[in-house]
């Protein structure tokens, strides 16, 4: 009898094991659809490489990464530009490379498994109306065969001019799209617009700003004689005011040469000033005491406030096209 009891107490005993057992198992299961319930965050196919010595291409370059889920890599020179490197036209080192075709200055380190991104945004100051010379070395240094590359760079008057399609022959297989040049002042609202307008849908964020932005200007032009110079503006209120201007009229004004290196003359009216201490180069388009416009021909440093560039002349052509030191032109003004 006591034997039958016993083998009925180590009978209930195992079932009670087993019950136990199968709720562990109901838990962990229960466990796995908690985490199921919370996906991974996928990484993003898209890399941010920028070079930037002043922090204003890097600041673009954060409002995409932030705007894309994308992967910030910042193209860092091996020899560090000084501030002594980087004074233009004083034959420095950032001239020499410019004017040198073959020049490719070290980049320090490597992006990792570039073969997992599908696109890239390319981001560089305007150098010399150019791509600086260590962004051909970044575009050589990979296999970017089927990658989308979207060029963006940053400039207080240049526009990108041919700066983006000067680098196509350096990744010829890649995809290029059309480049994008933003000025010191860019908020990240403009940035996002831009890369909505790349109908990269799958590839942003969702936002509540409009798919359709308002059509931003970007452009005036300078008639003289029969020359028509194409300008990229700048974005502060000085522009905005011009602009407002010229949507209602053509500006006409008379420009005399100053100091051998510069066109002005009055508009007769005064526009907002934003100045900042300006080295200008050759092709600047700028707002002087409120009420004159100056277009150079040569270099100066003072405060101005810049309106724009003249794009697409070199420097012999532009003092041909404003008759430069050989007394008074007419100057006309418009958006189209």
């Amino acid at each position: 009898m006591k034997k039958i009891i016993v083998l009925f107490l180590i009978i209930l005993s195992l079932l009670g094991f087993t019950g136990c057992n199968t709720k562990q198992k109901e838990n962990n299961g229960n466990t796995n659809d908690m985490e199921d319930d919370n996906p991974s965050i996928t990484t993003s196919n898209i890399l941010i490489a920028y070079f930037s010595c002043t922090n204003t291409t890097k600041s673009i370059a954060e409002y995409i990464a932030k705007d894309t889920n994308g992967t910030l890599y910042e193209i860092v020179p091996e020899i560090p530009y000084t501030e002594a490197d980087l004074k233009y036209y004083t034959n420095c080192r950032a001239d020499k490379e410019q004017n040198d075709p073959s020049c490719r200055p070290a980049i320090n380190g490597q992006v990792k498994n570039m073969e997992s991104y599908d696109t890239i945004f390319l981001g560089y100051p305007i150098w010399h109306s150019q791509a600086p010379r260590i962004i051909s070395t970044f575009l050589e240094s990979y296999n970017l065969s089927n990658t989308t590359i979207i060029p963006f760079c940053t400039s207080q008057s240049s526009g990108i001019g041919s700066s983006d399609t000067n680098l196509h022959s350096l990744a010829s297989k890649a995809n290029w799209m059309t480049g994008r040049r933003f000025s010191s002042n860019t908020n990240e609202q403009t940035v996002l617009e831009w890369i909505k307008s790349l109908n990269l849908k799958d590839q942003i964020k969702d936002s509540n700003i409009t798919e359709q932005p308002s059509e931003e200007i970007t452009k005036m032009y300078i008639k003289i004689n029969e020359n028509k110079l194409e300008v990229a503006l700048a974005q502060n209120s000085s522009v905005d005011a011009l602009i407002e201007i010229l949507k209602q009229k053509d500006i006409v004004y008379t420009a005399d040469d100053y100091g051998g290196f510069e066109k002005v003359g009055n508009l007769g009216f005064s526009l907002p000033t934003s100045n900042s201490q300006i080295t200008t180069e050759p092709g600047d388009v700028i707002l002087y005491s409120g009420n004159q416009i100056v277009l150079f021909y040569g270099s100066n440093s003072w405060s101005y406030t810049q309106l724009g560039k003249i794009e697409g002349y070199s420097i012999n052509e532009l003092r041909n096209v404003l008759n430069a030191e050989k007394g008074s032109i007419e100057i006309t003004l418009s958006l189209d």
